[in-house]
């Protein structure tokens, strides 16, 4: 067997080779998310940051507690139809107050409760496991159908993410909210195809510049997938929340006028119960008799006939079509 003093012919190795290198050359590989892209593509499209910052900022301004509360299910309600998952509003709703659920929509209700529960809680997406409420976890024996990372893959998919995250500090808190649910998703911290978990992150990170509000509107403003290049995710990353602080605006604005008119119709009711439920009705997206009854300090009998005057007015709607346990709207 030749020695390599033998093999005068080929080239030796370079001086600067590492004792780990492999002895063949390796093909350049380039990171599955580099932030330098996102900061580009951002210092590239400031008038959309600047359209997206104004209108979460004029949203944030006009912002009361009861209307973050709706604003919220809107915003699961629509992470939820990006990952395929087609659960409206009312019936969120409904599985908040009465846990209500067929088992075909038991998980993707349980997972819309957490996601409301964190868009309106004040707790950032810093310990990923506390944040997603998973308990430690090893092997499962699953990892081949689909689940998410556990154990040490997960904490190994964590330490990337926010590894991506302090590669964005110096952007913009919306770039960096979309940077970081590209970042997410491309790294597998949730299972394939999920949007809620990303979302709601990503919706966390983009309003910490927020006084009133404790996520930003993005998801139902329109498509925020991974298709295209970075500069076309950003971009449709700002359209989207945009769009979703508009129409917020918007809804913000139907309700006020609803209960002006609301007032107007009841003008007439006797007794501080009438004000009390426009009042209520404005604070959260549905009520119960017994919900009436505590926050207009009636009993339920009161609070049941004030609710049947109002939907014999067309201002509110029931939307269990149920006998007994009867859950109203604005209509």
């Amino acid at each position: 067997m030749a020695n390599e003093g033998d093999l005068w012919f080929l080239p030796g190795p370079p001086e600067d080779i590492a004792p780990t290198d492999p002895p063949w050359e390796v093909a350049h590989q380039k990171p599955v998310f580099a932030p330098r892209d996102w900061l580009k593509a951002e210092a590239q499209q400031g008038r959309g940051l600047a359209r997206a910052a104004a209108a979460f900022a004029r949203l944030d301004a006009q912002m009361s507690a009861g209307f973050a509360t709706r604003l919220a299910l809107a915003e699961v309600s629509a992470l939820l139809w990006a990952q395929g998952d087609w659960l409206p509003v009312e019936k969120i709703t409904l599985y908040g107050l009465l846990r209500e659920s067929s088992l075909k929509d038991a998980r993707g209700l349980s997972l819309a409760d957490w996601a409301q529960r964190r868009l309106l809680g004040a707790g950032m997406p810093v310990g990923l496991a506390g944040f997603l409420g998973r308990r430690r976890a090893e092997f499962d024996g699953l990892e081949d159908l689909g689940r998410h990372p556990v154990g040490v893959e997960f904490d190994g998919l964590e330490s990337d993410w926010h590894a991506a995250r302090r590669g964005l500090e110096e952007a913009h808190p919306i770039t960096q909210a979309a940077g970081l649910f590209a970042a997410w998703r491309v790294f597998g911290l949730s299972e394939p195809g999920a949007a809620v978990e990303a979302g709601v992150a990503a919706m966390k990170i983009g309003a910490v510049e927020g006084r009133a509000l404790q996520f930003l509107p993005v998801a139902s403003g329109g498509p925020i997938g991974q298709g295209g290049t970075v500069a076309d995710r950003l971009a449709r990353w700002y359209d989207a929340v945009e769009n979703a602080c508009l129409r917020a605006e918007m809804q913000h604005t139907q309700l006020n006028t609803w209960a002006k008119r609301a007032g107007r119709a009841t003008a007439g009711f006797s007794g501080k119960t009438p004000v009390l439920l426009i009042e209520a009705l404005q604070a959260v997206p549905a009520l119960s008799a017994s919900m009436v009854a505590r926050a207009c300090s009636c009993d339920k009998a009161t609070a049941r006939r004030n609710l049947n005057r109002f939907a014999k007015l067309g201002l509110i709607r029931e939307i269990t079509g149920q006998g007994r346990y009867k859950v109203w709207m604005v209509a």
